[in-house]
């Protein structure tokens, strides 16, 4: 690879690998174009990014941006800003194919984590499941209430 290539990447990186998104890494060793494809379309659905590059150059693009972080063996690089949305989606991933695609950890909010942190943030609700919540919490005491009211008027009007 050509210096100025590897320039140009490292400068892509340092903006994408900034602290207002999470950046999740895996090893991938085994996985097939198809399974790959399948992974980088589901990423793309949920606004994210997925990449590989040379360990190296990603750990200059994190040093950019004042993390710390070193890599090893081959990585698949994959990043957002819905952090929850790509935790589960990787975690899918992994679980699907836990024999050729191992999640190694992530950088969120320029904090280091490992591969059980992920996990654990894709039993997180998403924003739109959390939405849900909040909009059936709201309409159930107006509902409750619709149904009182409806009750006394068909009370008042038995009478």
């Amino acid at each position: 690879m050509k210096k100025e290539l590897k320039k140009q990447i490292v400068e892509e990186l340092s903006k994408e690998f900034n602290s207002d998104v999470s950046v999740f890494y895996a090893d991938f060793k085994g996985q097939t174009v198809k399974e790959l494809e399948a992974l980088r379309k589901a990423v793309r659905e949920a606004e994210g990014k997925a990449r590989i590059v040379k360990n190296t150059l990603a750990s200059i693009a994190f040093k950019n941006n004042d993390i710390e972080v070193s890599f090893e063996e081959n990585n698949i690089f994959i990043w957002g800003e819905d952090q929850i949305t790509l935790a589960k989606i990787v975690t899918k991933h992994a679980k699907d194919y836990k024999d050729t695609f191992k999640i190694k950890g992530a950088v969120i909010e320029g904090e280091l984590k490992d591969a059980a942190y992920v996990e654990e943030v894709s039993k997180l609700p998403t924003k739109d499941e959390l939405l849900g919540m909040v909009a059936f919490m709201m309409k159930a005491p107006v509902a409750k209430f619709a149904w009182a009211l409806n009750k006394l008027i068909e009370k008042k009007e038995s009478e």
